[in-house]
This record gives C-alpha cells, sequence and structure tokens, in this order.
C-alpha cells in the first residue's frame, strides 16, 4: 500500500507541475533541478556559475555526442530507436583547492569526491525542459568529514540554483 501511496503522490506532483516552474529530484546519489529555457543559455550560465566562484572548469564531457558515436558498437537504441535518450547532455568537471585541502585532511577517503561534477541535459522526449544537477557527496561517518563535504555541496547547490535562475 506504501508503494502505491508513494506513486501515486510522485504522479500527481509531475503532472501539477506548471510551465516555466522549476521541479527538484533529491536522489540518493545525486540532486537535479530541471527548468524550461535553451539548453546553450543555461550552459553558459551554469560555466559562469562555476567561473564567478573563482573556479576553473577543468574538463566538458560531452556525453550525449559520445552515446551516439558509441551505441552501434555497445548495441545500444532508446525504446523509441534512438541512439540516446538526449538531445544534449554535458557534464562539468571542476575543483575547489580550499574545499578539498578541508576535505581530504578529514579524511584521505574524501578523494573519492574529486573532480566534482555537474551535469545539465535535455532528453528527446521534452525538448526546452532543461535538468540541471550534480553528484552528491557521500560521507563517512565522521562528523568532520560530514561537516567538510557539507561545504562542497553547499557549493554544488549554488552553483546549480544559479545557473537555473
Amino acid at each position: 500500500m506504501k508503494f502505491t501511496n508513494m506513486i501515486a503522490a510522485a504522479l500527481l506532483t509531475l503532472f501539477l507541475a506548471t510551465p516555466g516552474e522549476s521541479a527538484v529530484e533529491n536522489g540518493i546519489g545525486y540532486k537535479s533541478i530541471s527548468t524550461e529555457g535553451s539548453f546553450e543559455t543555461i550552459l553558459f550560465e551554469l560555466k559562469n556559475a562555476i567561473i564567478d566562484r573563482g573556479l576553473k572548469i577543468d574538463y566538458e564531457g560531452y556525453l550525449q555526442e559520445m552515446l551516439e558515436r558509441t551505441s552501434q558498437a555497445a548495441g545500444s537504441v532508446t525504446a523509441a530507436g534512438n541512439k540516446t535518450p538526449y538531445l544534449n547532455a554535458r557534464f562539468l568537471q571542476f575543483c575547489s583547492a580550499k574545499l578539498t585541502h578541508e576535505v581530504v585532511s578529514a579524511n584521505p577517503l574524501n578523494i573519492a569526491i574529486c573532480p566534482y561534477v555537474v551535469f545539465i541535459y535535455e532528453v528527446r522526449g521534452r525538448p526546452g525542459v532543461i535538468h540541471v544537477g550534480y553528484r552528491k557527496p557521500i560521507s563517512d561517518r565522521s562528523i568532520i568529514s560530514r561537516k567538510a563535504l557539507a561545504k562542497v555541496e553547499a557549493l554544488l547547490d549554488g552553483i546549480v540554483a544559479d545557473a537555473v535562475k
């Protein structure tokens, strides 16, 4: 019964969202905000949100292009017959030296969060709906690690929020 109620609530939330509103999806390993707009414009805003914080984008990954290029070799086609579900999909890697020093000083295993990754995508089935998010830092039980990684998550959350304003 609880599972049915969860599905009903999720569907109700999906159908009640009106165009132009942002929808937040907060999963176990990620957080994503969806909004309406131009992929290129929101990508530009995402890059600026990183750069405006004094950070350097180390790498821009072209996920949609990679999936299209490798679809035949991987034997992967979507249910609709496309090589990828995306119209556009990118990810950006970057790091904050200050926060990373704090995080790895708390626990050397926290290197796993580096580099920080934010993503942006648009699916074929909903052109103009842009999803922007990040991979969440996962912490051990240490209070010091949790506090340090909370700062990284706050940084990522702020970057994504600025991109979809």
